[in-house]
């Protein structure tokens, strides 16, 4: 009885072609691999990102000195250079004239710009200045979320603003009755909208103020300033 093999090597076929096609597809390439990041100062003035991602994915990191922005490649699939291949990874950035920018990219798509301006707060003998604010980290939780979590001295007073004529979050800094020294704010990013925040810090002056508080007299300064890089450079 003569058999016939030619149904059988039809699905044979058939089911290499889908492997072979399968194989190509890069994985999970509409996957976000990113958890979230974080972007923080601590009380000793230094800047640090740190990067949770999905279990699988790595990073790669570059700075360019063009621009001196901080790119942040987030990848799908083994890494055979990589030396750590854990879910998180932190980074550590340094300001070009009081400035950082991070680009996050996830397989080479970019999603996330956001940028930081700062003072730095090392002094040449390695002295800390003091100011209101002692560290504070900003962290994008996907979506349109990012939270807020900062630290201010004893005796300072915090309030929250919102500054409508140009778009910007505000958190005012002054002396006074404090109501706690640690702070943590979550804010939404309105579509097509950038995010900004600034801290603004009210410095008293008339050293005779404090005796005639009717005649307080303040120099106000904004920093730090944080944004996500839809909005450009601050004002």
């Amino acid at each position: 009885m003569k058999r016939s093999y030619l149904p059988f090597l039809m699905i044979l076929s058939i089911l290499i072609s889908a492997c072979s096609t399968e194989e190509n597809t890069p994985e999970n390439n509409d996957q976000p691999l990113l958890k979230s990041y974080k972007l923080s100062r601590d009380a000793n003035g230094r800047y640090a990102i740190d990067v949770d991602l999905v279990e699988g994915a790595y990073t790669e990191t570059y700075k360019d000195q063009t621009t001196n922005t901080n790119n942040i490649y987030a990848y799908q699939g083994d890494d055979n250079k990589a030396q750590s291949r854990s879910a998180s990874k932190n980074n550590t950035l340094t300001l070009d004239n009081n400035r950082i920018e991070v680009d996050v990219y996830e397989n080479n798509v970019q999603k996330n710009s956001i940028w930081v301006e700062d003072e730095n707060i090392m002094l040449a003998k390695g002295e800390i200045t003091h100011n209101f604010l002692e560290s504070y980290s900003i962290e994008y939780l996907g979506g349109d979320q990012y939270v807020l979590d900062f630290n201010v001295q004893e005796g300072t007073s915090v309030s929250f603003e919102y500054n409508a004529d140009e778009n910007i979050y505000e958190v005012h800094l002054k002396e006074g009755t404090t109501n706690g020294t640690q702070f943590t704010k979550l804010y939404n990013k309105s579509p097509n909208l950038p995010l900004k925040i600034d801290f603004v810090n009210y410095i008293l002056v008339n050293s005779q103020a404090r005796s005639a508080r009717s005649t307080e007299s303040y120099a106000m300064t904004k920093t730090p300033r944080w944004g996500t890089e839809e909005g450009g450079l601050p004002n």
